[in-house]
């Protein structure tokens, strides 16, 4: 029987110290990919020089974000059916024949598990609490569920999906920043007529690298890049619902502060748990901090690209 002809496709800046470990990952496959595309957008640190030792397909990307990586990996492959991964993953070695073998009919789309991992107290504490509800809703980007289901949205550093539906749909939207999966998962549904499927035995694990600071830019450009692409579903409700908020500040401010005051004990309560559960009492103080500042930034930069929009800065880390 004829193996599915897969291209892996791999958009990556600056990431000379992870890039080696993800394509090993990758070339170690148990079904094998025909073709591995790294685009490199505009390295300054050896990265290009790391890539080349790699028996892969290199191109210099010379514009746009993360979305223009993968159409050039698009327009350049050779395969049947497209998988998407970061720099900064570490793919199981059964990764690709788990997702290929659920891309059946009616499925337009897979997304694995992501389990994301990292050293640190404010790395540890990111991750744990984005692994929940009050910190990741839904989102299979963060938070690593343990059985299949249909999804919104699935995450482009763990996906796959066919070329032909791709090119059909149009391709990448490049001129989006970032959270261009969302957008793109949204038209495949739309034009296709079919679902997004969420596989957990198709895990890779991510190594973001990311400390406080670097994670509240992300959320603040995350915000924006939701309101940028347009889609409108969970993630947006908060932003929206922030208007009214102020407006209560105005003319009914115990409503707000009630509100406030029961928010606060709800994330100082899930920072408690999560303190108990992983048997680090320090994450009663820094959870609620990721938290609060989670969210906080995805509201101002959802807003900022509403009231003031601008080209977003593209996606680096996530």
């Amino acid at each position: 029987m004829t193996e599915p002809r897969v291209t892996v496709v791999i958009p990556v800046r600056n990431a000379v110290d992870k890039i080696g470990t993800c394509l090993e990952a990758v070339l170690s496959q148990s079904l094998q990919p025909i073709e591995v595309i790294v685009i490199d957008g505009r390295s300054t640190d050896g990265t290009v020089e790391k890539v080349r030792q790699f028996p892969v397909k290199l191109f210099l990307q010379e514009y746009g974000a993360c979305a223009a990586a993968r159409q050039i990996g698009l327009d350049n492959t050779e395969g049947d059916f497209i998988a998407l991964t970061d720099a900064d993953c570490i793919p199981s070695r059964d990764w690709l024949r788990h997702l290929v073998s659920h891309l059946e009919e009616g499925i337009v789309g897979v997304g694995g598990g992501i389990e994301n991992i990292g050293e640190g107290l404010w790395l540890r504490s990111i991750n744990t609490a984005q692994n929940t509800f009050l910190g990741g809703g839904s989102s299979i980007q963060t938070r690593l569920f343990h059985e299949k289901r249909f999804v919104r949205s699935i995450s482009a550093s763990n996906s796959m999906y066919r070329r032909k539906d791709l090119v059909e749909v149009g391709g990448f939207n490049i001129h989006l920043s970032g959270a261009d999966e969302a957008e793109l998962g949204r038209r495949l549904v739309k034009r296709k007529k079919g679902k997004l499927l969420y596989v957990p035995s198709a895990l890779v694990v991510h190594d973001h690298g990311r400390n406080l600071k670097e994670f509240a830019r992300n959320m603040y450009y995350y915000g924006g890049w939701r309101r940028e692409c347009g889609v409108w579903d969970l993630p947006a409700v908060p932003p929206l619902l922030a208007p009214l908020v102020l407006a209560s500040l105005i003319f009914t401010p115990w409503i707000v502060l009630s509100l406030l005051g029961l928010y606060l004990i709800a994330v100082m309560a899930e920072g408690l748990k999560l303190a108990i559960q992983q048997k680090e009492f320090r994450f009663f103080l820094t959870i609620p901090v990721v938290y609060l500042v989670e969210h906080t930034c995805y509201v101002l930069g959802f807003w900022k690209q509403t009231i003031l929009p601008r080209r977003m800065p593209g996606r680096e880390k996530l």
